[in-house]
């Protein structure tokens, strides 16, 4: 079920708010959302006519399971068998020839990425971050094995924006091989492919192990994948924007301040530099986000499915991590959130 399809199933079932006013990309958009709690489809964007921002897409139990094909009437256990049998089944994906998202292209003279509805998602955000609800595909210079994470992005310029990870993560494992060797790490971002892909790009899944593999698991079918043109990586046929590109090799930027899951706002200031190549959309494509921070929200939601699938890692203490798992598990949002400000704190 590609975005689209999801959206209409959402509002096929009166879930969907449809804002048709004006609304002004900076602040009132994420203001908005985290005010709604619920997915939430913006049809008019300041600057931007014709655009739509979706959000809140995971904003529940129920919305989890309508993503995945199960339909309503599911309680909260079953939900969660069955996101285990489905993370013990994954799925291989399918390579194919074309895709939704390359009906539009734009060269590298023609990038810009402000021509997107970027939104100024908080207050306390140092600038439009395009990457919060998102894909990012790398592959192992040295054995072509592929990573799909989600790790945020601050939009700088036309054609760069920061990624920021952990130290821990697999593609900063990917950004210090290509770096060994001098070279820049290529990396695609897919914005607006299906919450199932979303879901297993944010879990903990193995180095090794092909995240398009849980996600096909996940969602029951094997995700369609295209070649991108200027990088050797393969993203989501039915994604809505994709952005191929390459990380800097040996440049470091600040990344932030954002106000991040716990609450807070964070500052990396050793994030990556990307630099868009080329850029596919879909036809008058919807731009997918999340405004996060607030107790509860999407991201917190779909934090709970991947602790209950023992597929959740924040890369720091062990303290810290079994404390955050408890909290999460039992939706203890405030008390999740407490866990990850004082992250520094506990050690182990």
């Amino acid at each position: 079920m590609d975005l689209r399809a999801f959206i209409e199933l959402l509002a096929n079932e009166g879930r969907v708010r449809r804002v048709s006013r004006e609304v002004d990309w900076k602040f009132e958009l994420g203001e908005i959302v985290r005010a709604q709690g619920s997915p939430v489809l913006f049809e008019n964007i300041k600057d931007y006519p014709g655009a739509r921002v979706f959000a809140n897409g995971l904003s529940g139990a129920v919305e989890v399971g309508l993503a995945l094909g199960l339909g309503y009437g599911l309680k909260p256990d079953e939900l969660i068998r069955e996101l285990k049998r489905r993370k013990a089944s994954p799925l291989r994906p399918t390579v194919v020839s074309t895709g939704p998202v390359s009906e539009n292209a734009w060269a590298a003279d023609d990038i810009d990425l402000f021509r997107l509805p970027v939104p100024h998602w908080h207050r306390q955000d140092r600038g439009r971050y395009l990457g919060t609800w998102h894909v990012n595909v790398s592959k192992d210079p040295e054995t072509g094995v592929r990573n799909v994470g989600v790790y945020r992005m601050e939009l700088l310029g036309p054609r760069v924006a920061t990624v920021s990870t952990s130290p821990a993560s697999h593609l900063a494992i990917h950004v210090a091989k290509a770096e060994r060797r001098g070279q820049p790490l290529e990396m695609a971002v897919a914005i607006g492919a299906s919450e199932a892909v979303v879901m297993a790009a944010s879990a903990a899944y193995p180095y090794g192990l092909d995240e398009y593999d849980l996600a096909g698991g996940l969602q029951q079918e094997s995700v369609p994948l295209i070649a991108c043109r200027t990088v050797n990586l393969e993203i989501p046929a039915e994604s809505e924007i994709v952005i191929e590109g390459v990380i800097k090799a040996g440049i470091r930027v600040q990344d932030g301040p954002y106000f991040d899951y716990a609450g807070k706002p964070s500052v990396n200031t050793q994030a990556f530099l990307f630099e868009a190549t080329r850029v596919m959309a879909r036809r008058d494509p919807i731009f997918r986000g999340a405004s996060i921070g607030a107790p509860g929200a999407e991201d917190h939601q779909l934090l709970v499915a991947l602790a209950h699938m023992r597929l959740l890692d924040f890369h720091g203490s062990r303290v810290r991590q079994r404390l955050q798992d408890h909290l999460i598990r039992h939706r203890c949002f405030r008390a999740f959130q407490w866990a990850g400000r004082i992250g520094g704190i506990l050690r182990g």
